[in-house]
């Protein structure tokens, strides 16, 4: 691989990492915004995450036909692909992959936590609105120990996948 590839790469790399922590940045307005239940901005949140997404996957088609290889680019990960670099450059790159893979770790904690936030959300109005309309035959809604309890009414409200 020549000098001018390998530079290309680290800068996608960059621009990879980049967008990433922008995400992961999103994410955190999301948790604020559903917290506080400001669907304006959700709405613009969800907007800026689409976008951001579609540039990462850009980057990533960048990626793989930058590296120009013969593997199957649909199974391409990181590893791979520093398989594939000059030894004398993986060391640079190792750094590279270790923030992205944090930084992943990170959105991946944050947005599970906000899908969490979302279906317990839905699931505490769903228990309301069958409690207000008597489609429930149980009225508690904590145990003892103040945990949430499903009382088993119909599911009015879902998330959408």
């Amino acid at each position: 691989m020549d000098a001018h590839r390998v530079q290309l790469l680290e800068g996608l790399f960059h621009k990879k990492i980049i967008l990433s922590n922008d995400l992961l940045h999103c994410l955190k307005k999301e948790r604020e915004s559903l917290i506080n239940i400001d669907l304006d901005s959700l709405w613009s949140i969800s907007k800026e995450k689409e976008e951001i997404c579609s540039k990462i996957e850009s980057i990533r088609e960048d990626i793989v036909s930058t590296l120009d290889s013969k593997i199957d680019h649909g199974f391409l990960d990181s590893h791979q692909i520093l398989e594939l670099l000059p030894e004398e450059h993986k060391a640079a790159f190792q750094k590279l992959f270790q923030t992205l893979l944090r930084l992943k770790g990170e959105i991946e904690v944050i947005r599970k936590e906000n899908m969490i936030f979302i279906d317990d959300s839905l699931q505490f109005l769903d228990e309301m609105m069958s409690i207000l309309t008597g489609k429930t035959k149980s009225k508690i809604l904590y145990d003892e120990k103040c945990h949430w309890s499903r009382s088993g009414a119909n599911v009015l409200l879902s998330r959408e996948a």
